[in-house]
């Protein structure tokens, strides 16, 4: 049988921890992993944590599932996020693998992301780039923001950035392998 005093900390323990969660989640969402973690690092007991959790994961306040679509939401509003980058943060924020490709297929599709890295591109560079040091930094600028190969050799094509060539030549630049060959 526990005694009063043990009862006693362990409620102001939970209480601690989920006024903690409370602070946190008034500045921003959180998923339950970066919560779980807070906790840990400020000092919390693993079921004191896991306690806490899940009694504001009943109450609606933690929402994993939420959270990914609010996620990528504002990463969408920031401009240029693709669903393989959008994927790694989730993951790094601990959301399970199942939530992220649900979330991503509700929002995002291969046509919007060939449109959003069309536009991405359109908006850096208003003309069509002068050189190959442009086409390389465009191609690595959309490489970064997670579009996929496939993607990026569309949007090259679609506006026309790829310079002519002369018959018998390839354009290894506009893949970022360099100088033309033959």
């Amino acid at each position: 049988m526990r005694s009063r005093s043990k009862e006693k900390g362990k409620d102001l323990g939970e209480q601690a921890a989920r006024e903690k969660c409370l602070r946190l989640l008034s500045r921003r969402a959180h998923s339950s992993a970066e919560l779980r973690t807070k906790l840990w690092a400020a000092g919390f007991p693993g079921e004191v944590s896991e306690r806490v959790l899940a009694g504001l994961g009943e109450s609606g306040l933690v929402d994993d599932e939420e959270f990914a679509r609010s996620w990528v939401a504002d990463r969408k509003l920031a401009g240029g996020w693709a669903r393989r980058k959008l994927a790694w943060e989730l993951r790094c924020k601990g959301i399970a693998r199942e939530v992220i490709e649900r979330v991503l297929a509700q929002d995002l599709d291969d046509e919007a992301e060939l449109a959003q890295a069309t536009a991405l591109a359109r908006k850096r560079f208003r003309g069509a780039p002068a050189d190959g040091e442009q086409l390389t930094r465009l191609r690595r600028l959309l490489l970064g923001r997670g579009f996929g190969f496939e993607t990026v050799d569309k949007v090259l094509e679609s506006l026309s950035l790829e310079p002519e060539s002369a018959p018998g030549e390839t354009q290894d630049i506009a893949r970022g392998e360099g100088e033309t060959s033959r």
